[in-house]
This record gives structure tokens, C-alpha cells and sequence, in this order.
């Protein structure tokens, strides 16, 4: 991925996971935005998928035109979409 080969402070993926498949998708938010986290980035991660909202940080939802700010829950988060 670009992310890890271009030194970048702030990454931004708007929809980035939408068409790949399951497996990957868990990849990609279990495995490659913690790594970036833990390098240092912030990261900006724009989804519909409500599966992957228990692993943000924060989580601000766009309802009916306005931002809201929205409490991630952990205990959602520990539950894993794809069936192995």
C-alpha cells in the first residue's frame, strides 16, 4: 500500500475498503490501520460499514446534515464479521 511507502503525518481513506472483499476488509481495519496508528499517522477513515465503528477512536456519524459525535463501542468490537 502507498500509505506505508509515502511519509505522510495524515491519511485520509473515504470508502477505501467499500468493494474489497470480506477477508481483506478485515485486514484493513483489524491489522493495516493499527500499524498505522502505531507508526504514527492519523488516519481519517470515511465508511458506511457500521461493523468496523467499534474499532475507531472516535467516530463522528453525518445524521440528517449534521455531525455527531458517537461513542465507539468495545464490546462490538471484540466480534468479527468474517467467519473463518
Amino acid at each position: 500500500m502507498v500509505a506505508y511507502l509515502e511519509d505522510r503525518p495524515f491519511l485520509v481513506f473515504d470508502e477505501w475498503a467499500a468493494d474489497q472483499d470480506p477477508l481483506f476488509k478485515e485486514v484493513f481495519y483489524r491489522e493495516v490501520l493499527p500499524e498505522l496508528k502505531r507508526m504514527g499517522k492519523a488516519v481519517l477513515v470515511i465508511s458506511h460499514d457500521d461493523r468496523y465503528f467499534p474499532l475507531a477512536d472516535r467516530l463522528v456519524r453525518l445524521e440528517s446534515g449534521k455531525l455527531r459525535l458517537a461513542e465507539p463501542s468495545a464490546s462490538e468490537a471484540s466480534v468479527s464479521p468474517v467467519a473463518s
